[in-house]
Order: structure tokens, then C-alpha cells, then sequence
């Protein structure tokens, strides 16, 4: 196992998403201004309504995406959709994506936006696919190979043709960076962790000097 991965194992995926709460918290308790990308999918989803309950009236919380499908925001594919239903209540700060034609333009404009709000990045939460890809850098894609500070355009062809996505250059410089990998259909891809060096969620890692990973399965 790589020694700049630290494992938080739970039993279940209730309990993996408090401790992510947890971990969140406490570093929000003790900052005047904090900064926290998000992902999309079902996994963060527990952990979201947590935040949005129970730090509602703060305002010291800025949101940023780390990956959106290159659709509407009023798109039942669009990340930047659930996180504007889930935080719209809350008196946090939200950059959001916004869907422009042309993925590159939509892309450029998304960096233009976080870069100018965010100059040090304390936290993203992200999801590692059953094919190693973290954000929306999925093996054997351009973008994996993009070293620019920022997003970029990337063609998938997986729900949508083209993705927005975080680079591993931002990534990398992100504070702290939480893997929250839960399910039993996790399981195969977490024992790939720290052994195929091809894999996106493996050369983050490596890339980093700590990264933590909250899961309820076995590794």
C-alpha cells in the first residue's frame, strides 16, 4: 500500500460519510474561510445534506465542482444541478459551472471563475470509478496528459460525449484531497490501488504527499 494514502475504514456507507463530516468539520471549525470541491454521482450525497444541515448559516464555505457532464445545468446528468438543489438553502458561497456550447469555452470559463475566487485550495471530495478514474480523468483520455492549472475539456463518450474536469495539476495542490470509495462494487478497484500505476486514482495519489481514503470495504 502507498505510504502517502491514509485508510479510514467503516462499517458502512453511513458511517463513512460522517466520518468524511467529521474530518470536513473539524478543518472548517478552524478556518476564517474554507473551500471544498465537490463531486457528483450518489456516494457524496449523504455527506452533502450533512454539510447543508448542520453548517447552513455559515458563511465562510465556498463550493467549487470538480468534474461536470458537458450538459445544461438543468440536466438531470449535470453534478452542478445537485449541488445547487442540495446547498441552495445554505448561505454558503457556490462557483458555479455554467454550460456554454463549446466544452473548451465552457472549461476556460469554469477556470477563469474558480482561479480568480481561490487562490489556495483546502479540500475536494472525490469518487474513484470501477475504472480507476478520479474526477473526469478516465484512463487513456487527453486530459490525463493536460499540465495546465485548472479544467479542461475531456472527451469521454460515457453519458455525455465531453466532460469539464479538474486537471491533476489542481488536484495535486489541493490540501486535502478525500477519496470516499464505498460499496460492494468498489471492492475490485480498491485492491488495484497502489499496484497499477496506470490507473488516474493511482498517479493522483502518487503525485501527493497524503491523501485519504474513507471506505466500507476491505482493503
Amino acid at each position: 500500500m502507498l505510504d502517502t494514502l491514509k485508510i479510514c475504514k467503516e462499517k458502512n456507507h453511513e458511517d463513512a460519510s460522517y466520518k468524511l463530516y467529521e474530518l470536513i468539520n473539524s478543518r472548517i471549525s478552524s478556518s476564517s474561510n474554507y473551500n471544498i470541491g465537490l463531486s457528483g454521482g450518489n456516494t457524496p450525497k449523504e455527506f452533502y445534506k450533512m454539510l447543508a444541515k448542520n453548517n447552513c448559516t455559515q458563511e465562510n464555505i465556498t463550493l467549487w465542482t470538480v468534474d461536470d457532464r458537458h450538459v445544461s445545468t438543468e440536466s438531470h446528468l449535470s453534478n452542478q444541478l445537485m449541488i445547487n438543489e442540495i446547498f441552495s438553502s445554505t448561505s454558503f458561497n457556490i462557483l458555479p459551472y455554467a454550460f456554454e456550447e463549446n466544452p473548451h469555452a465552457s472549461a476556460r470559463k469554469y477556470a477563469e471563475l474558480v482561479l480568480s475566487n481561490i487562490t489556495k485550495f483546502n479540500a475536494a471530495i472525490l469518487g474513484v470509478g470501477e475504472d480507476g478514474h478520479i474526477a473526469s480523468l478516465f484512463p487513456n483520455t487527453e486530459a490525463t496528459n493536460n499540465a495546465s492549472l485548472g479544467f479542461v475539456a475531456n472527451e469521454v463518450n460515457i453519458l455525455s460525449k465531453w466532460r469539464i474536469t479538474s486537471t491533476f495539476k489542481l488536484l495535486e495542490t489541493v490540501e486535502d484531497i478525500f477519496l470516499l470509495v464505498t460499496g460492494d462494487n468498489k471492492n475490485s478497484i480498491l485492491q488495484e490501488i497502489g499496484k497499477n500505476d496506470s490507473l488516474p486514482v493511482n498517479e493522483l495519489i502518487n503525485r501527493r504527499k497524503k491523501t485519504v481514503l474513507i471506505t466500507d470495504q476491505k482493503i
